[in-house]
């Protein structure tokens, strides 16, 4: 099971591996937290301008959601869709003001009002998915520190601690860049991170290129156009792996996990 905070996030950093698991046989679900359409998509100038980069359609998250299905269908995985909103959306309760208004605040700290909010998407999991025992489990590094992978991760750390075997992805394009992957890991240098590289043919990396290229409204977002894409993902299966096509996950060492207050 992918643990994904929006609609892409798990097929741009985790497509390959996918492939081949479905490959040899297992069944992976990828869930979707933040897939939720708002009521109000024009919340903040920083939301009228994502409409429009991602096309201008009158539900451009529906659209996304359509798009990530079809990702999927390439990598042959499941997906499920939770109803929450991409953080861009959200609003303070009391005020009604965007808790995240500009760009800039999305790569910041999680807002005081959804401290624990981890706990109520994970409620949500189980309502939607039964139980997690032996589940092996997928959640973001937080590369880049955006806030929505930050509230995954926040759920991941509790399945930890209820002792639910937890692989952490390097979260894609932002883990293109080394010195923010490294910057992550120092900020939780408790935790003993341990690694693996996890390698997949030219076929895997072919699949995830098309995967990837499902995801039509995304792709302005990180490169110029479709074989710049394919090129940066290849580059970046090669940095990883060095001698053939690869992503790397992590892992926390057991006796490293942080108390919950400090995550």
């Amino acid at each position: 099971m992918y643990l994904s905070p929006h609609l892409d996030d798990v097929v741009l950093s985790c497509g390959g591996t996918i492939y081949r698991q479905v490959r040899a046989g297992e069944r992976v679900l990828v869930v979707t937290f933040f897939a939720g359409s708002p009521e109000d998509d024009s919340l903040t100038a920083f939301a009228r301008d994502l409409k429009a980069r991602w096309g201008g359609a009158e539900d451009p998250v529906a659209v996304r959601r359509r798009e990530d299905l079809a990702a999927l269908a390439v990598l042959g995985a499941e997906g499920l869709h939770l109803p929450f909103l991409d953080c861009v959306y959200r609003q303070d309760p009391r005020t009604g003001e965007a808790l995240y208004p500009q760009e800039e605040s999305i790569f910041g700290e999680v807002h005081p009002a959804e401290a624990g909010w981890h706990r109520e998407l994970l409620a949500a999991l189980e309502a939607r998915v039964g139980s997690l025992d032996g589940a092996k489990m997928y959640a973001p590094l937080t590369v880049g520190h955006h806030v929505d992978h930050i509230l995954v991760q926040r759920l991941a750390f509790a399945l930890l601690r209820r002792g639910a075997q937890v692989l952490f992805y390097e979260d894609y394009p932002y883990a293109g860049d080394t010195q923010a992957v490294e910057a992550v890991l120092r900020t939780w240098p408790e935790l003993c991170w341990s690694s693996e590289t996890l390698f997949f043919s030219e076929e895997a990396l072919r699949a995830k290129q098309e995967a990837i290229a499902r995801h039509a409204s995304q792709i302005s977002t990180f490169w110029a156009n479709l074989e710049d894409m394919r090129r940066a993902v290849r580059a970046q299966a090669l940095r990883v792996g060095g001698a053939g096509y690869a992503e790397r996950f992590w892992w926390i060492r057991s006796g490293c996990l942080p108390a919950e207050e400090s995550c």
